[in-house]
């Protein structure tokens, strides 16, 4: 990690329900023909859902052994004297987007 060399962190640190929301309309949208792409092509009820590699539960198992470790991570990022922006939802990233953006 090269993150101490860094002005400013930003930590995107979505809730897990968000995370199993977001991973379960973007699969029913993939499996269901929405989504031409070709990840969405090779998708199916299995590997989105079902199977010991689910998407679902990849994401739900990566989600809470990496979480902490991310956790540790940015606080000794910080303590280096990066500035560290948490945002914790879609609303607090979209507001502080737009700041940033309105800064320039």
């Amino acid at each position: 990690m090269v993150w101490y060399r860094a002005d400013v962190l930003v930590w995107l640190d979505l809730p897990l329900r968000l995370v199993v929301w977001r991973i379960t309309v973007r699969s029913l949208r993939q499996i269901s023909g929405l989504d031409t792409s070709a990840q969405a092509r090779r998708l199916t009820w299995k590997r989105a859902f079902f199977g010991r590699r689910s998407l679902l539960r990849t994401a739900v198992r990566k989600y809470r052994h990496n979480r902490p470790r991310y956790a540790r991570q940015v606080a000794e990022t910080a303590a280096l004297g990066v500035r560290v922006v948490r945002l914790r939802s879609g609303r607090e990233a979209d507001a502080w987007l737009a700041e940033q953006l309105g800064r320039r």
